[in-house]
C-alpha cells in the first residue's frame, strides 16, 4: 500500500510521517507548497490531513488514480458533504473526525442512552490553543448522537494550552450524576486509526465508510 499524505507539513501531518516512516510504510507527501507534485508518485490511497477548503483538490487527486481517500479533515460544508457523497459514486471515502478507536466506543456508549425527564446534560470538549474549529468534529458528533434521543446538551468548547484532546459528557439527574470521559494523551491514537482506515478502505467497493465500520 503506497499513501499519498496530504497536508504533510501541518501538526497531523508531521505526526502521521513519522508513524509511517517508524512503520516502514511507503508514503509520499505533498502540501500546498508542493501539490502538482502528486502527478510524480505511483500512490494506490490518499489520506487527507490537510483542510477542509482543499477537500476538492484532494477528492480530485484520488479520482485522477481511481483509489480510496481517507478524509480526516473536519469543519466540513454543506457542499463539501455533497462532494463526498457525489465522489463516493466513483471512488471509496473513509471520513471520520475522530480516528481514537476508544473514542468509537464512546459513541456505542452514547446509542443506548435514552432521555428522561428532568435529565440534564452537557458536553464540555478542550483541545489545545491552535484548534481552530469550535466545537470540534468530534463534539459535534456526540452532539448529533445526542440530539438523536431528543436530548439538547449544554456546550463548552475550550482551547487551552497544548491539550491533545478531552471529551467528556455529564448527565445530571436529581440525586445522581453520570460522567462518560475520552482522553487523548498523544496524536498517535489519530494516526494509529488513519492507517487502520488506510488498509480497511484499500479493499472495499464505492461508498462512504467511518470509524463504525472497522468493528
Amino acid at each position: 500500500m503506497k499513501i499519498l499524505l496530504v497536508g504533510a507539513n501541518g501538526k497531523m501531518g508531521r505526526e502521521m510521517s513519522s508513524y509511517l516512516e517508524k512503520k516502514e510504510i511507503c508514503y509520499f507527501k505533498i502540501d500546498k507548497e508542493n501539490r502538482d507534485d502528486a502527478k510524480k508518485f505511483d500512490y494506490d490511497i490518499v489520506l487527507d490531513f490537510s483542510t477542509s477548503a482543499c477537500l476538492y483538490e484532494n477528492l480530485e487527486l484520488a479520482k485522477k488514480k481511481r483509489c480510496p481517500i481517507v478524509i480526516a479533515t473536519t469543519n466540513h460544508t454543506k457542499n463539501n458533504y455533497e462532494l463526498i457523497q457525489k465522489y463516493s459514486k466513483i471512488i471509496p471515502i473513509f471520513m471520520s473526525a475522530n480516528f481514537s478507536i476508544l473514542f468509537t466506543m464512546l459513541k456505542s456508549m452514547l446509542d443506548k442512552i435514552k432521555n428522561q425527564p428532568n435529565l440534564q446534560t452537557v458536553v464540555c470538549e478542550t483541545h489545545h490553543q491552535h484548534k481552530k474549529d469550535k466545537p470540534s468534529g468530534s463534539a459535534k458528533q456526540i452532539i448529533k448522537i445526542l440530539n438523536s434521543k431528543n436530548i439538547v446538551p449544554t456546550v463548552y468548547a475550550l482551547r487551552v494550552g497544548e491539550v491533545v484532546g478531552e471529551h467528556k459528557i455529564s448527565f445530571y439527574m436529581p440525586d445522581e450524576e453520570l460522567e462518560i470521559v475520552h482522553t487523548a494523551f498523544s496524536k498517535r491514537v489519530f494516526c494509529n486509526g488513519a492507517y487502520m482506515a488506510c488498509k480497511f478502505i484499500s479493499s472495499k467497493q464505492n461508498g462512504v465508510y467511518d470509524m463504525e465500520d472497522l468493528f
